[in-house]
């Protein structure tokens, strides 16, 4: 269940930045075809560029903020499953000595 958690926050992610992509591009695209001066032109495409930079950093962050996340869950069932690895570990180890002995 927990992998389809992190591929969620990955795909949110990726989703995220292809909406971004696509909409500068988009916007670039409209720009270019619009009858304005080369200066304005340039103006605004400056803009959507500096406006893909600002959502690219917002995605950016998202996604560091969900593998900081990943990986603190990912650590602690880690550190779970190697607890429970040494207690069943020591209560077989404690099993075997019963046998030797014959308890």
């Amino acid at each position: 269940m927990e992998g389809s958690e992190q591929d969620r926050g990955g795909g949110l992610a990726s989703f995220l930045m292809g909406v971004g992509i696509g909409a500068a591009t988009a916007a670039i695209a409209a720009l270019l075809y619009a009858p304005k001066r080369g200066s304005e032109t340039r103006r605004e495409i400056g803009e959507e560029v500096h406006e893909l930079r600002r959502r690219a950093e917002r995605v950016a962050e998202q996604v560091r903020g969900t593998a900081r996340d990943v990986t603190a869950r990912l650590k602690q069932d880690l550190d779970a499953a190697a607890a429970a690895a040494r207690e069943a570990a020591a209560a077989r180890e404690a099993q075997l000595e019963q046998k030797v002995r014959g308890e």
